[in-house]
């Protein structure tokens, strides 16, 4: 058993996994598929994965749903979305062959219909493709991929990612049938060399859009048109793991009305690695998405991560300072923490540290800090592992307090070699981290001045059923 592969984290059957693909839920049932190479833990041959759930959180493990079709000239099957249309459900991906069909020029959309009630028989329609590079006249686009189908008062409407004028750019079309598209225009361009994998969440008549440009994925908020986001009422960064933790994001809006936003956590061990894998890469955990006044999303994990909560130990009142730290007395590497930390006075120079698979020796430990006079929350990974090669690079995010509030809250996820980290309802930040030592699973909390825990629970999560 590798010992850093997540327990109630999602992970494939085994060999290659990436981006999540169309998920939705029909009569009760999530499905979700995924970028997947059934034959080796590396890239290549790229399938679709298939898998279905009740909560969210535990999976069954369905046939491989979506094939290049070697016959048509097909080498790839990209990243794209599932529709449902009453009782029919369709997914649309990118199609990707040799030669002139190749990923930066050639590629693709195209469509396939269920064969089955039970979804796991498909076929791919003779009607294929549905949309080629063609539809864009004069406007020069390359990199053209990840489709993404949803259904407005007008009809439907398409997004997909690519390149024009060296720029990252999301495109628009429309269709009556979902058969037959045309291309409208560039739906919003960004200043990124890259769109990837873009997506949109509509709340009334505002829409946030959702881009992965080979770096940290980011959205866009602002009135909703069809014309294009015009005006941007509000920017962010989703997670700061970047391809170090967290990317090629999608959503869906399930039968309650939540807007679920799925991502892909990539393998971030050394080529010198002692282990060998024999599977590559999970997602990140299911997050809740909300749009705030201010233009900005909140992201909470989904509650039915409760039900993993197993045993707890719970801390109240607790100063922590340069003489006084404090060992939880835990020693755990599938954890949840829920800690409430009371802002210090303005200007106050404590630093806050909260280690993670931290070893009794001290020479590993994940470090999460809080400095409150910069004003930031940063996930060092620097004594992550001795290990060479894997990555350590620190991630930083300004720390967000709303106007009165008194507190910090934050929402600590631990998965072997996963750590995800909530503060507040804006920052998130997720990474790989691979302990060398055996004993490393401590938790412990110190501090450069006197700062109050207000709270602190830490509860043991069981694995989740994924079969």
């Amino acid at each position: 058993m590798d010992r850093y592969k997540p327990k109630y984290h999602f992970t494939p059957p085994c060999n290659w996994m990436n981006d999540p693909n169309g998920p939705f839920q029909r009569n009760g049932e999530y499905h979700l598929f995924y970028q997947h190479n059934p034959d080796a833990p590396e890239w290549g041959q790229i399938h679709w994965g298939h898998a279905k759930s009740l909560d969210l959180v535990n999976w069954e493990h369905l046939p491989i749903a979506l094939a290049p079709s070697r016959d048509l000239g097909e080498q790839h099957c990209y990243s794209g979305c599932a529709v449902v249309d009453g009782q029919d459900v369709r997914l649309f991906y990118t199609s990707i062959g040799e030669g002139e069909r190749n990923a930066t020029i050639g590629a693709q959309q195209w469509t396939v219909k269920r064969d089955s009630e039970d979804l796991l028989s498909w076929h791919k329609p003779e009607f294929n493709p549905v949309l080629t590079g063609e539809l864009h006249g004069d406007l020069q686009v390359t990199e053209w991929r990840d489709p993404y189908v949803w259904k407005e008062q007008d009809g439907w409407k398409m997004l997909t990612g690519g390149i024009h004028e060296d720029k990252g750019v999301a495109l628009i079309y429309r269709s009556d049938n979902l058969e037959e598209w045309s291309f409208e225009r560039i739906y919003y361009k960004g200043e990124e060399g890259i769109f990837e994998c873009p997506h949109i969440f509509r709340f009334g008549d505002k829409a946030v859009l959702f881009y992965s440009p080979s770096a940290p994925v980011q959205y866009v908020t602002g009135p909703w048109s069809a014309e294009g986001l015009k005006e941007v009422e509000g920017r962010g960064t989703v997670d700061t793991g970047g391809w170090d933790g967290y990317y090629a994001s999608t959503g869906f809006v399930d039968e309650a009305g939540r807007c679920i936003l799925l991502g892909w956590m990539p393998e971030c061990r050394g080529e010198d690695f002692p282990v060998q894998l024999d599977w590559n890469g999970a997602l990140a955990l299911p997050r809740v998405v909300e749009l705030k006044p201010s233009g900005r999303i909140a992201m909470t994990p989904v509650p039915e991560l409760a039900s993993l909560r197993g045993e707890s130990v719970t801390f109240a009142d607790v100063l922590i300072s340069e003489e006084q730290s404090l060992d939880t007395g835990i020693s755990s590497t599938t954890f949840e923490a829920a800690i409430e930390i009371k802002k210090p006075a303005a200007n106050a120079a404590q630093v806050l540290t909260i280690s993670v698979l931290a070893s009794p020796d001290g020479r590993e430990h994940t470090d999460v800090r809080i400095d409150f006079a910069a004003g930031t929350i940063t996930l060092d990974r620097s004594n992550s592992s001795l290990f060479s090669g894997v990555r350590k690079a620190d991630m930083v995010s300004e720390l967000i307090l709303q106007e009165g509030e008194e507190s910090v809250q934050l929402r600590l996820f631990v998965d072997q070699s996963v750590v995800e980290l909530f503060a507040g309802d804006e920052i998130c930040m997720t990474a790989r981290v691979y302990p060398s030592l055996e004993d490393s699973n401590r938790i412990l909390l110190q501090s450069s001045g006197e700062v109050q825990i207000s709270s602190l629970e830490i509860w043991e999560m069981r694995a989740a059923n994924i079969s």
